[in-house]
């Protein structure tokens, strides 16, 4: 049993000495790849630095510039909203005096219709029956004329239309 004993002892030894080269072989790699990591980070840092110095600057110069946009840009809101409720207003006072005009208007214009077709009507009685009644005299005038002078003639009309009754 010691040979066994003896072997089982060689290859732990063997077993330690590998682990011991690997984590020596991953230590270097790790230094290796910290010392890259390291001068990347001082060139990203020596780059940056600059920028965001400015950038911070200009954050800084701009800030009181924003904020003079945004409270002005408020007040440009307020003040439209404020004259467009004073135009809605206005227009509003001017559709319903509009609306007061045409039916004053509308009133105005019937009554003048109405005026004018009572004028007609009036002028008809007035005028157009004392002449119908004049034109009515003459004709009898000259009816009564003819008859005395000895010319019973009727007017053509009269007997055409008498020849017409006849006709069956």
């Amino acid at each position: 049993m010691q040979t066994w004993e003896a072997v089982f002892i060689v290859i732990a030894g063997l077993a330690i000495v590998l682990q011991a080269a690997v984590l020596i072989a991953l230590y270097v790699q790790l230094r290796r790849l910290s010392e890259a990591i390291g001068r990347v980070a001082t060139i990203f840092e020596t780059r940056l630095t600059p920028v965001l110095g400015r950038m911070e600057r200009l954050l800084d110069e701009t800030e009181g510039q924003m904020r003079d946009i945004i409270n002005d840009t408020a007040e440009i809101l307020r003040v439209i909203k404020a004259n467009g409720q004073r135009f809605d207003r206005v227009l509003e006072e001017a559709a319903d005096s509009l609306r007061r005009q045409i039916t004053r208007a509308d009133r105005l214009v019937t009554g003048v219709l109405e005026a004018a077709e009572d004028t007609r009507a009036e002028l008809r009685q007035t005028v157009l029956g004392p002449v119908r009644t004049a034109v009515a005299f003459v004709r009898g005038v000259r009816a009564g004329v003819d008859f005395l002078r000895g010319r019973r003639r009727m007017p053509e009309r009269s007997r055409e239309t008498q020849d017409e009754g006849l006709f069956i």
